[in-house]
């Protein structure tokens, strides 16, 4: 037994790797790694992206500030912003480079490769035996197959055992850490709690469309009666033109009139074009009037309601609070700039565990190649299409 174990080596090695690679629990541990940092992934991208619209939202205040002015809160937040944008275009690479390695292992595990794998391995058991001239390049082709088979498996393996000793602790912190921010929309209301704030702001508009639609009511009233004199003022230039026109032919109303009825006819339609421009003002007017009015319904229902949403108003643009709200959003914006750190720490181990670690894997497969068949992937692809270009002419 012993004895066969020794002459045979070389094939039950080959035997086991083959059996290794049908049974495929490396492929599966790997894909459950990689499906696992998918879901890290994307746990943080969505983090960023709260964290983001919570930004777009506070960017929408305008503080005023005595001695100083308005300030834009979003020019505070400017460098947070940025800095979640830059890690959000990190994490798309990170979960697309994690995404590629998933697909390369569904393929390394499907049947074709399987049978090509198992045919190169009987190729290259069959060589011990016959046809010895191409032993070399069979053992080649089938160690460079079992290289693309487990080769990232054994780097999502590798990876998983490196994660599990450094970074997923560290990833697990920085996003908790980040959870733990105020950036929903419940968060938002409770850390900002700007209720008396709004109530008191949404007074202050009522009022101010109040006196709008005074001022408003009061030009129609003004414009109405400044008709009503106009239309009075017509009624008599069409009694004084009926009066100079008794007794006279039709011909002569229209081809002979006198002067003073022509004076009169041009009156007339410089008081029907005031008419007309009249009107046209008391209908926008008119029309300006019944849209203040729904604003200021729209307004009253928002007073009235029992609980007024911070958020809600933030997003709906109501961003003039008095200045007793400046304390509570300056300290809040304050407090989100210190996430920066946190999505740097982030960035920095997403990079090394999602594209430094399979760019490693690319060189190592570049030196694999380098070393079965003496010679780089570009001159081999260079010989290739040369001895193409043979065999056709």
């Amino acid at each position: 037994m012993i004895s066969f174990v020794k002459d045979n080596r070389d094939t039950l090695i080959v035997a086991l790797l083959v059996l290794v690679c049908w049974l495929g629990f490396i492929d599966r541990y790997a894909e459950a790694y990689i499906n696992r940092s998918i879901s890290t992934s994307l746990l943080s991208f969505g983090v960023a992206k709260a964290f983001n619209a919570t930004i777009s939202v506070l960017s929408t205040i305008t503080l005023q500030v005595p001695l100083i002015g308005s300030i834009q809160i979003g020019e505070l937040l400017d460098p947070l912003n940025d800095l979640v944008e830059d890690f959000s275009t990190i994490m798309k690479y990170s979960i697309s480079s994690l995404l590629i390695q998933k697909f390369i292992v569904e393929i390394l595990q499907t049947i074709h490769f399987k049978l090509f794998l198992t045919l190169s391995a009987c190729v290259f058991i069959s060589t011990k035996y016959y046809f010895n001239g191409f032993r070399v390049l069979s053992y080649k082709v089938f160690v460079f197959a079992l290289a693309c088979k487990f080769s990232i498996a054994l780097v999502a393996v590798a990876s998983s055992f490196v994660d599990s000793a450094f970074i997923n602790d560290h990833i697990e912190k920085e996003n908790h850490t980040l959870d733990a921010f105020p950036v929903s929309t419940s968060q938002l209301n409770q850390q900002l709690d700007l209720t008396s704030e709004i109530k008191q702001q949404l007074k202050i508009e009522m009022q101010q469309k109040q006196a709008e639609i005074r001022v408003q009511s009061i030009e129609i009233e003004e414009l109405i009666a400044e008709e009503e004199l106009l239309e009075l003022e017509m009624s008599q230039l069409n009694e004084s033109i009926l009066e100079s026109t008794a007794g006279t032919s039709l011909l002569n109303k229209f081809i002979n009139r006198s002067p003073e009825l022509a004076v009169l006819h041009e009156q007339r339609v410089t008081l029907r074009s005031k008419l007309y421009v009249l009107k046209n003002q008391i209908e926008n007017a008119q029309d300006a009037i019944r849209d203040k009015q729904e604003e200021y319904e729209s307004l009253e229902r928002q007073y009235q309601e029992d609980g007024v949403s911070t958020y809600q108003s933030l997003k709906g643009g109501l961003s003039k609070f008095a200045f007793a709200a400046k304390n509570k959003i300056v300290d809040f914006v304050d407090s989100l700039n210190l996430a920066s750190d946190n999505f740097l720490n982030l960035m920095a181990l997403f990079i090394f565990k999602t594209m430094l670690i399979p760019l490693a894997f690319l060189l190592g497969m570049y030196k694999v190649f380098k070393a079965i068949w003496g010679m780089t992937p570009a001159v081999a692809v260079k010989q290739i299409r040369e001895n193409m270009s043979t065999v056709t002419s």
